[in-house]
């Protein structure tokens, strides 16, 4: 497997340089390892943020892997959307069970 901590070293590298071209090399052959030849370091990254949201962990610590100062970045560009969270649905259905057995009153 190549070493990935000698790609973040890399990735401190300027557009152009030496240090760019040798991450760009790493990242193909850890790709092509993973039998994900065409993933983007963007794939990557949103993947790994998805599993720490969905592990349930908090925002900050998916910010803190990911190198956002701000936890709205990564709220913002990596956390999933539009997916039904199962606590609010039972939520949801609890409070309607709880009104349902209330009687119903007219406030006029």
């Amino acid at each position: 497997m190549p070493d990935v901590a000698a790609a973040a070293e890399a990735a401190a590298g300027a557009v152009g340089t030496p240090a760019l071209f040798a991450t760009r090399t790493l990242w193909r052959s850890v790709r092509e390892e993973l039998g994900a030849p065409d993933a983007t370091t963007h794939n990557f990254r949103k993947t790994v943020a998805t599993l720490i949201d969905d592990e349930g962990l908090s925002a900050r610590i998916d910010a803190d892997h990911l190198g956002h100062s701000h936890v709205s970045m990564t709220q913002d560009r990596y956390m999933t959307r539009g997916r039904v969270h199962s606590q609010v649905v039972d939520l949801l259905d609890r409070t309607v069970r709880i009104n349902d057995e209330e009687p119903m009153t007219s406030k006029t």
